[in-house]
């Protein structure tokens, strides 16, 4: 039964795939949302001569509990800045990085198809009620369940990380994209009688 929906899930996984490229290539407007430094050469030449090695860091910060109540920290948190950087170990592979995103849109898709399979306790629709039976229990449910993981999974982390508000807007656009891509995709491709 869920094995009917292997194929649909990689259809639709394949497409969200390349509505992300079309979008951060070809519509472009995620450019806004990444701010180029002011001075980056300064900026490397300072991550470069502390040695700082590859990780994920955010300040002002502290390496303790108790560091963290002291009044030393407390005014740095006053004074800021504040922010994040995520220093890579090297170049970023970006071969591995989109098949990984692909395999992740797969993954979503098939997660979703077979929770709502599951769901409807089976995964086959009825060939005279296709339009009525994949709109009504494949193309909603999926769209809905879509937009949950697409746009509010990194949400939070987004907020309390202190992303720019359009770079949020934008991304949550993004995910109602990719939502519905893989709705339609999925109600197009769902397994019928």
């Amino acid at each position: 039964m869920i094995g009917q929906l292997i194929l649909p899930a990689v259809y639709a996984g394949v497409a969200v795939w390349l509505s992300s490229a079309i979008i951060w290539m070809f519509l472009r407007w995620h450019d806004k949302d990444i701010q180029p430094l002011p001075d980056e050469a300064g900026f490397i030449a300072s991550i470069e001569s502390q040695g700082i090695p590859a990780g994920h860091y955010m300040w002002p910060n502290c390496a303790t509990r108790e560091e963290h109540g002291s009044d030393a920290f407390m005014e740095k948190w006053s004074r800021g800045p504040w922010g994040t950087i995520n220093v890579l170990g090297g170049r970023p592979n970006f071969a591995r990085n989109l098949i990984g995103t692909l395999i992740i849109n797969i993954v979503v898709a098939f997660g979703i198809a077979a929770a709502l399979g599951l769901a409807l306790g089976g995964v086959q629709c009825e060939a005279d009620a296709l339009f009525t039976c994949s709109m009504c229990q494949v193309f909603v449910p999926v769209l809905i369940l879509g937009a949950v993981v697409y746009c509010l999974g990194g949400l939070g982390n987004d907020l309390f990380l202190g992303k720019q508000p359009r770079f949020i807007c934008t991304s949550v656009l993004d995910g109602l994209i990719y939502a519905a891509v893989q709705a339609g995709v999925l109600w197009w491709a769902w397994p019928v009688a």
